[in-house]
């Protein structure tokens, strides 16, 4: 029985080895495949209708060069190694290629044709169309002074290294400055009204581009400046509004900022109509004025009818009470209006029929500049008689 039992397991042993032998030659039949080095790591850079490639090999040193292509074989670039040192090294090499998704197998070879087994990299490849879609970074806000510019930065759109802003000084010469992605304000010391600005953006797609893009926008200074706040003082002259109840003051009115108003008394001079009268501190030639309605309630309370009255001479330029002797015609505003005339103070602009809380009025262009300025509040936008808002602007186009 122990002789059968060899005997058996040696047949099976035989033909085991038999089936091996087979299934080995079935794979070798055309030779025993040889592979070479695959790359340690492949980095791709982008760059404008281009990508970099650079690969790290090994030290197998039969790697003689290698060939880059897309899984459907559309696009082949051969290259070769040249080593620079006995061990580990760095292949480099670009490529122009159109703009879009690629995915590629690097493989590399020796000089009896083996090759390695293939790395797969997927990339992008940036052009005209992402260019396109870049967006500069914007400006939300500019405030223009008489001295100087302040341009209010929006967001860094994602991408963006930097920025640059080029605009015309107050010569009409162009200046150029750099705004790193960290300000949020530029304060411009010399610019021209209505001059241009052109901003631009640049931006890498990827930390390590070989090249950058660029967004270009262009926009204006504004064509009128604001009247700089700290230089306005109220004269509160006879008859005027008082500087109002609730905690409120006539410095609220062109402290600069909205958020604190001004709201009027029970009394008739600060109920409508009324009269405000202010020191601009400057002769200037105005061209516009803004009211801020109260931001916390009741716009309508803001003025529907008003009035912008100037002078330069304040001696004796004191009018009578705008409610005296009035009825429900208006009378008193004419009465009024006469006698602000012959007091020396010019009308510069009349408004009637005003449904915005938060307005801007242009002051029709004239040929003189003035200092002193008056409000002439007729009547509100709902109606009633009380009146409150946040802030006074005046603009200017020149001044002494």
């Amino acid at each position: 029985m122990y002789f059968a039992l060899l005997a058996i397991g040696t047949i099976i042993v035989v033909a085991s080895c038999e089936e091996t032998s087979e299934t080995y030659s079935e794979f070798t039949k055309d030779g025993e495949i040889i592979y070479v080095g695959t790359p340690d790591t492949v980095i791709v850079a982008p760059g404008f209708e281009k990508l970099k490639f650079s690969i790290v090999i090994n030290a197998d040193p039969k790697i003689s060069g290698g060939v880059l292509q897309t899984k459907d074989k559309s696009f082949n670039h051969e290259f070769d190694v040249e080593r620079q040192s006995n061990g580990n090294d760095t292949i480099s090499f670009i490529v122009n290629l159109d703009e879009g998704e690629y995915n590629f197998d690097v493989l590399l070879k020796d000089d009896s044709g083996n090759t390695s087994i293939p790395r797969e990299v997927t990339t992008v490849v940036y052009g005209t169309k992402y260019q396109n879609a870049l967006l500069s970074r914007s400006i939300s806000a500019i405030k223009a002074f008489e001295t100087h510019a302040v341009l209010t930065w929006g967001d860094v759109p994602n991408g963006s290294i930097s920025t640059s802003i080029s605009y015309e000084d107050a010569n009409g010469a162009m200046q150029t400055i750099e705004v790193s992605n960290d300000i949020s304000e530029t304060t411009l010391s010399s610019y021209k009204l209505g001059g241009s600005i052109i901003v631009k953006s640049i931006y890498a797609p990827r930390s390590n581009a070989i090249d950058v893009f660029s967004s270009i926008s262009e926009t204006v200074f504004p064509e009128q400046f604001q009247i700089n706040h700290t230089n306005i003082t109220a004269l509160r002259m006879p008859f005027d509004a008082s500087d109002g109840c609730y905690g409120s003051s006539y410095e609220r009115l062109t402290d600069g900022a909205t958020g604190e108003f001004w709201h009027s008394c029970d009394s008739v001079e600060d109920q409508y109509p009324f009269v405000m009268s202010f020191d601009i501190g400057v002769a200037a030639n105005l061209s516009g004025f803004r009211l801020d309605k109260r931001s916390e309630c009741c716009g309508g309370r803001s003025p529907a009818s008003y009035q912008i009255w100037a002078t330069n001479e304040i001696v004796g330029a004191e009018t009578m009470d705008i409610d005296a002797d009035g009825d429900e015609n208006n009378v008193s505003i004419a009465h009024w209006e006469a006698d602000a005339i012959s007091k020396g103070w010019v009308k510069l602009v009349e408004v009637t029929d005003n449904t915005q809380e938060t307005f801007e009025v242009l002051i029709p262009e004239n040929s003189t500049n003035y200092r002193y300025v008056r409000l002439v509040a007729i009547s509100s936008i709902n109606g009633e008689i009380t009146a409150n808002f946040d802030e006074l602007t005046f603009m200017a186009t020149a001044v002494d």
